[in-house]
């Protein structure tokens, strides 16, 4: 009789060793524990709690807005029901920019309190320097170019970027710039799929695309938005897989329905006393 060994946690050199090998990174937004505990089941090698979590969970319509705590909080559910995949935590807006001492401890926290063993940071060539600071304390990160929903007024709005030649190569410079600075793996967002298949065959480290293409080391996609559950609208550009959103409310629709027409606990849920208990009770009072 034979038994399969338990999965252990997913490390860098895995990861590197897949994108040596050519193999795809799973890798899945995810922000809530009965999110976190189906991915845990399916087995993606990494599971990201990025900034749209508590947009999508917690209501905010900017990016900027979200609080660390906010943010910190979100990790700790999502860590507490992941045990094989790797749980790497954005670092919000301001979090990691004011000192290299605010990145440190911002990204040790994310870490130590969260329980993730990474954190994503976005960025550019002149926020590198304070990413290097993170990884030289020894916390792990992911670097996140092209797209970066938190810098969208410097971007000027959401969508893609890196489509003129001249910001092509501004994302290559930044992206050389986070090697340079010790990230062990990249997120490529809405940039056009030439640009992030450059990178993937040019990079030592894996490149992992939204809405990039397909010619990457990995994909990486928002739980909520493939399953249909979210507080906005599901994004165009992206396929949906479920609509659980429309199940949901189906089946609440049904549950203030039958509540209002008598129907609901059904008798085989209603807990009854047993008649003498019952004589006694009214007895007593």
């Amino acid at each position: 009789m034979t038994t399969t060994a338990p999965r252990r946690r997913v490390t860098i050199k895995q990861l590197h060793e897949k994108k040596r090998k050519g193999e795809i990174i799973t890798t899945l937004g995810v922000y809530d524990a009965p999110m976190a505990k189906i991915a845990e089941r399916i087995g993606f090698d990494m599971v990201m709690n990025g900034n749209g979590g508590p947009m999508s969970i917690l209501g905010h319509s900017d990016p900027t807005t979200v609080l660390f705590e906010e943010q910190l909080a979100l990790t700790k559910a999502v860590a507490r029901m992941t045990k094989t995949a790797m749980v790497v935590s954005h670092l919000p807006f301001l979090s990691y920019h004011e000192s290299k001492a605010q990145a440190i401890r911002s990204a040790g926290r994310m870490v130590s309190e969260g329980g993730a063993q990474a954190v994503k940071c976005e960025g550019n060539v002149r926020t590198a320097e304070y990413i290097g600071e993170i990884v030289s304390a020894g916390v792990p990160v992911v670097g996140h170019i092209g797209m970066q929903a938190s810098r969208r007024t410097e971007q000027s709005g959401f969508g893609k970027k890196g489509r003129t030649a001249e910001a092509a190569k501004e994302i290559v410079d930044g992206a050389k710039a986070f090697v340079d600075a010790g990230v062990f793996a990249f997120i490529v967002e809405q940039v056009p799929a030439e640009v992030a298949t450059y990178l993937a065959k040019t990079l030592l480290i894996p490149v992992i695309g939204v809405v990039a293409g397909r010619d990457l080391d990995g994909i990486y996609e928002i739980s909520g938005d493939l399953c249909g559950y979210s507080s906005f609208r599901p994004p165009t550009d992206k396929r949906v897989f479920a609509n659980v959103g429309e199940t949901i409310e189906d089946a609440l629709r049904q549950y203030k329905q039958e509540s209002l027409e008598g129907k609901y606990p059904p008798d085989e849920h209603t807990l009854d006393m047993d008649a003498d208990e019952y004589k006694k009770f009214l007895d007593l009072v």
